[in-house]
């Protein structure tokens, strides 16, 4: 499966800016067919929003027919590509970080962000939906964002109901998050991607640090610290589906479930 990470710096509120970045970048990775193109968290409109009010002017429905997911969608026709996107999801008077996967023919499927990270919490709501894996083209497909590192149980559920790959968009500021996905990667045999942005907003610098990793916690690739970037290459999502580790041992068949 041919994927592509974009590690790319959203300009906080500022839409067409970070479109102009987000297109060439976008034009780049398309070039190179690839099936599906990973892009960072809140990868529209920049982390650290202002305000509830501010939050309301960008914020867009899940359904597609906002401005940035309707082109987003534009570029998945154009390129002939999916796309996995952060983005800021309102639905009525309630908003969540949350991640999209679209493909030519649109929204494909939603994941909200189960665990909110600092300021988050006065902005957002905690993701209602658990963790959907989505088949796409005969891989499953299974969304995290950022803070959802710290939690094994995300990962876990997300490879029990069978994901294959999962896709990790995220604004990461802690130095140490990317080593343990790793971790998550190699004790529940998926291949993650992990799309990170670089980049200030107020006391913030984020890590960039975007990365692939196989189901055998083997890393892949990994973009720097501080510029942008971008990177094609070549993963096998069914590595996932065999979880023997010995002739006697299956990562997920050895679970000891009722302790």
């Amino acid at each position: 499966m041919r994927v592509a990470l974009v590690q790319s710096s959203p300009r906080l509120m500022a839409w067409e800016e970070t479109k102009q970045e987000l297109q060439a970048a976008l034009h780049r990775v398309g070039e190179r067919k690839i099936a599906l193109a990973v892009l960072p968290e809140l990868a529209s409109t920049g982390y650290l929003i202002p305000s509830k009010d501010a939050l309301k002017r960008v914020a867009e429905p899940a359904d597609g027919t906002g401005t940035y997911l309707k082109w987003i969608q534009e570029q998945c026709a154009v390129h002939s590509m999916d796309i996995i996107t952060g983005f800021a999801e309102s639905h009525g008077e309630t908003f969540y970080n949350s991640s999209a996967l679209v493909g030519p023919e649109g929204v494909l499927g939603v994941y909200r962000k189960l665990h909110l990270f600092s300021e988050e919490q006065d902005l957002f709501s905690p993701g209602n939906h658990g963790v959907p894996v989505i088949e796409r083209h005969g891989v499953r497909l299974a969304m995290l964002i950022c803070y959802d590192w710290a939690f094994p149980e995300a990962w876990r559920l997300a490879a029990v109901k069978g994901a294959d790959v999962i896709l990790h968009c995220s604004n990461l500021v802690l130095p140490y998050a990317q080593r343990a996905v790793i971790g998550h990667a190699l004790c529940n045999r998926v291949s993650i991607l992990t799309a990170n942005r670089v980049g200030e907003e107020k006391d913030l610098t984020f890590t960039g640090q975007s990365q692939a990793v196989d189901a055998f916690g083997n890393l892949l690739i990994q973009g720097p610290t501080a510029s942008t970037w971008e990177s094609v290459l070549e993963i096998d999502p069914m590595q996932s589906r065999d979880k023997s580790v010995t002739a006697r041992n299956d990562l997920f068949a050895d679970r000891r479930r009722n302790l």
